[in-house]
């Protein structure tokens, strides 16, 4: 794959390498954006907020100070 050998210069690069649409590969990088605090809680202590993935990334707009509230603070 393109992203592994680092032969991907372009989101669309990325996408076409993976068979998917450049909306849908460009919203998943944004994760790689998450505050580490938010990656610990879901990964390290496997705590899952009721959130859609849609939520996550648009948490990725807001400073790592609050994400982690906007995360799993809702509802």
């Amino acid at each position: 794959m393109a992203a592994e050998t680092g032969e991907a210069n372009t989101i669309s690069d990325l996408a076409a390498d993976a068979e998917l649409a450049d909306r849908h590969v460009s919203r998943q990088i944004r994760l790689a954006y998450l505050a580490p605090a938010v990656i610990e809680r879901m990964i390290v202590e496997q705590e899952i907020p009721a959130v859609r993935i849609i939520d996550l990334i648009d948490a990725v707009s807001l400073p790592w100070a609050e994400q982690e509230a906007a995360v799993f603070e809702t509802g």
